[in-house]
């Protein structure tokens, strides 16, 4: 199978069309590979090749920074007393910004297909895309007085929810024409978490006090719901050869937060604690308020870790446990907080408990692989979802 950096030096040759690099290598890894393929199990980061792509990364986002402060030093100093004329050149002038971005995209992403930069590139467009349809929506509504609702979000007029809904709707679909144009994997996961922001977005605006109560499984169905995406992508994938698999790890790389917020939110709401969502906070606000609560407390988490991890060995995705290291390690600080270890040998111990939590992990991965997945027969249905274990893969 020819690799990907062959193609694009074809294409950069005149051989074949640089569009055509990203579909002629994705089908002749899956006719390599095919569906009864022995994945190794490894996540390739094939979004970075070489320090030539970091340095145009590096050059793109001090492009796009230097373009935003100079809009606003321009705005600012350009003697523009109207304030709807004001918001109006701002937003034009981040629109003008997007569509920069959007040609150095059709150079970088779709012509030479420099993965890292267009990355840049796509975070870029879609800030600037949100800035400009924020700034040119406020432009409209320079000279209504809204001074009364402040940030009261139960009191906000309807004009501005919809300027709230418009800008988080635009940078969705900001991300997801860059995918539908670039085919960037990256793009498709910025989408989804786009996606999910845009419905607690929209959600806030219109309840604010029964999201805050209700956020911790709302997080939870929307993080699930990018996760049967990604899932769906890897089925198409199994031997993680193709875009479809960088598909795949981007949307897992977009739920996981969300999976794990709504998850230890959930677990925190069971005991009584007003943190809407998230694990960390959670559980140092069990900390301060009894002992004994902390401790089931940090147990019942590390037991969610626990499911969570069997899951990431049965997809054979890594993004769900390197997520968890954070509240994992809050969970263990206070399990041995609880037997009088003092403030540095409870930091010491923490890190090296979950280091090697880590590294017992990663060393053994394919083989708890094996050992959970020996029912999965390597041609069936299952096989695309919970792709097996091979002892080559070891």
């Amino acid at each position: 199978m020819a690799d990907r950096g062959a193609l694009e030096a074809a294409a950069a040759a005149g051989v074949i069309k640089a569009e055509q690099v990203g579909p002629l290598h994705d089908f002749l890894a899956s006719s390599a590979a095919g569906v009864s393929s022995k994945p190794g199990g490894e996540e390739d980061l094939r979004f970075i090749r070489n320090f030539h792509d970091l340095f145009l990364a590096i050059g793109i986002a001090l492009l796009a920074v230097g373009l935003m402060i100079g809009v606003f030093a321009y705005v600012t100093t350009a003697g523009i007393e109207d304030p709807q004329t004001g918001a109006i050149t701002t937003g034009a002038l981040f629109a003008g910004c997007a569509a920069l971005m959007w040609i150095l995209g059709e150079l970088f992403a779709r012509r030479r297909r420099l993965f890292l930069p267009a990355i840049a590139i796509v975070l870029a467009f879609t800030l600037f895309t949100v800035f400009a349809s924020a700034l040119l929506y406020a432009g409209v509504l320079v000279g209504r007085d809204f001074a009364e609702s402040g940030l009261d979000l139960a009191g906000m007029p309807p004009e501005l929810r919809v300027g709230i809904l418009l800008a988080s709707a635009m940078g969705v679909l900001a991300a997801f024409a860059f995918y539908l144009r670039f085919r960037l994997p990256f793009s498709l996961g910025l989408a989804g978490a786009g996606v999910a922001s845009f419905v607690i977005i929209a959600a806030m605006v219109t309840n604010l006090e029964q999201t805050t109560r209700f956020l911790a499984p709302l997080s939870l169905v929307l993080g699930l719901l990018l996760f049967v995406a990604a899932v769906a992508f890897d089925a198409r994938d199994p031997g993680r050869n193709t875009r479809f698999s960088d598909n795949g790890f981007w949307l897992h790389f977009a739920a996981a937060p969300l999976i794990l917020n709504g998850a230890f939110g959930l677990v925190g709401m069971a005991f009584g604690n007003t943190v809407p969502a998230g694990g960390t906070g959670a559980l140092l606000q069990s900390a301060a308020e009894s002992q004994g609560q902390a401790i089931a407390h940090a147990a019942i988490t590390l037991v969610v870790v626990g499911a969570l991890g069997v899951l990431s060995l049965l997809i054979n995705r890594r993004a769900l446990i390197v997520s968890t290291l954070i509240t994992t390690g809050v969970a263990i600080g206070v399990l041995m907080d609880a037997v009088g270890i003092g403030a540095a040998g409870l930091a010491a111990s923490v890190l090296i408990v979950l280091g090697a939590f880590v590294l017992i992990l990663g060393g053994a991965w394919h083989t708890a692989r094996r050992a959970l997945l020996g029912w999965v027969k390597p041609d069936g249905a299952w096989a695309r979802i919970f792709p097996p274990e091979t002892p080559a893969a070891a």
